[in-house]
């Protein structure tokens, strides 16, 4: 398997790569947190004295440990940890609901849990250990079990050995251009896929890896910048505006020494891609499409392609098509189809879910929730998602194209295209939105009546001071459909 292309050779394991890197630069910065830095010498000790000491409480292959997502170099370096002792990482967020909480641990049945008020602390097990030599896992372990809503649109949990993390983390490495002069300012939630990808990207190829798990400000950006030579982004889409929408010649000027900005978890609109492009003319955008079953899969660079709502091409360890409703593959360019991706990372499948596993893999891909289609280059193109999709009467609404024309009129902030039951329980669409001051209620609704057809012509509009969003930035759809009335 083609992993890891550093220095001539190829590794095919994280845990592999981050001995290596802490045997090569010992004292360089892995990690920083809170203004607390950790060299790759120190970092790879911690992950090795915390592998020793669950090896000392008798933990087994295949054990699942739950981490808190709390202190993050703790945090992260009890995840290497686990992996190195062939044990299962379970993250949860830090302050995880009760309801949650119970219904992981149910699942899961785990054998240590580490959480900062109701389980096991992280310090007591970074003691040292006379137990700290140990061998790269197997690529067939489990690595880790992560909750997800994703493609199925339900709570579950999804299972990922030490093959398709490693394929995922060399798709970014790869698709993004990463290098060990780099230094990746992260702002994503470290219990979910996307985080944890990105945090083991960068420690995989030798980089610095700056994390950030408070609110995004833009001096702190400016700081991360001039302070650690930041000069790679990742944000989730809805965290992009903070760098489209500021004036701050501070941060205009500290964006001069970025190289790129990825931004994730959906398609950018043409405006929000022209908008980076004149404020920071001197850095590349990248747009990565993935889903936690998946991997990162699809990765667009907006200078190539900057056209909306594309999810770009294929990265190095996926093969990406399209199957209609039949399960068959599209061959046409431009003709809608269900996403499908067959290729070193995907899942091992659904936590004890062995139907819905093979609903989502009826074969040896995996079928995406989400609707796209693609050119004669080869670029894929998001249309919507398939339980997002509204029959008024036998006609198809797409939420994402009524939201793209409401985004454009002037004074909407954010919105979003829900069904709702109309009369005789017919489905109509109802659009929330969240608008500036001095909103105009009734020229907003002759624009929609002059450029959308009839059926796709909201029912109602409803002011809400904020649409509802995952923490990647994904509408909370089914929160504004239980609240709509």
């Amino acid at each position: 398997m083609r992993l890891f292309k550093k220095r001539g050779g190829f590794v095919k394991s994280i845990c592999e790569e981050i001995k290596i890197n802490s045997e090569k630069y010992p004292s360089k910065t892995a990690v920083v947190y809170n203004d607390v830095a950790i060299s790759y010498g120190d970092f790879y000790k911690k992950a090795l004295c915390f592998a020793g000491n669950l090896k000392k409480c008798n933990l087994k292959k295949g054990n699942r440990v739950v981490l808190e997502s709390n202190n993050l170099i703790c945090y992260f370096a009890a995840f290497l940890g686990c992996q190195l002792a062939g044990c299962t990482v379970v993250p949860i967020e830090e302050n995880i609901s009760i309801y949650k909480l119970q219904d992981i641990l149910k699942a899961t049945k785990p054998t240590l849990i580490f959480m900062k008020n109701n389980g096991e602390a992280y310090e007591k097990f970074f003691e040292p250990c006379e137990n700290t030599s140990f061998r790269a896992p197997k690529d067939e372990n489990i690595a880790s079990i992560i909750a997800t809503t994703g493609t199925t649109g339900d709570s579950v949990l999804v299972v990922h050995n030490n093959k398709s993390e490693a394929a995922t983390v060399e798709n970014l490495i790869w698709g993004i251009d990463l290098n060990e002069d780099d230094v990746v300012f992260s702002h994503l939630p470290c219990y979910l896929a996307v985080g944890i990808r990105r945090f083991f990207a960068g420690l995989a190829v030798g980089a610095t890896v700056v994390l950030n798990d408070g609110e995004l400000e833009e001096n702190e950006i400016v700081r991360s910048i001039n302070e650690y030579g930041v000069n790679h982004i990742c944000l989730g889409n809805s965290n992009l505006k903070v760098l489209l929408d500021s004036s701050n010649y501070l941060l205009k000027e500290a964006m001069e020494k970025v190289e790129s900005v990825e931004s994730l978890s959906g398609p950018l609109t043409g405006v929000n891609i022209r908008d980076f492009h004149r404020n920071y003319p001197h850095t590349t955008l990248y747009n990565v499409y993935g889903t936690t079953e998946s991997g990162c899969l699809l990765i667009n660079n907006t200078k190539d392609n900057p056209l909306e709502g594309c999810l770009g091409k294929p990265a190095c360890n996926s093969q990406v098509f399209l199957v209609d409703e039949n399960g068959e593959k599209v061959e046409k360019f431009g003709v809608y189809g269900h996403i499908a991706v067959k290729g070193n990372t995907n899942m091992t499948g659904y936590y004890r879910k062995k139907i819905l596993t093979e609903r989502v893999m009826p074969d040896d891909y995996i079928v995406i929730n989400d609707i796209a289609y693609f050119d004669s280059d080869g670029y894929f193109y998001f249309v919507g998602r398939v339980g997002d999709i509204i029959d008024v009467r036998g006609n198809k609404i797409i939420p994402a194209e009524i939201e793209k024309i409401a985004k454009a009129f002037s004074g909407i902030k954010d919105c979003a295209l829900v069904s709702s039951e109309g009369h005789r329980e017919i489905p109509v669409p109802v659009l929330f939105v969240s608008v500036e001051k001095g909103f105009d209620l009734k020229h907003f609704e002759d624009y929609l009546k002059k450029n959308l057809e009839m059926y796709k012509i909201p029912e109602k509009i409803i002011q809400i001071e904020k649409i509802p969003r995952t923490p990647t930035g994904k509408i909370l759809r089914k929160a504004l459909e239980m609240n709509k009335i």
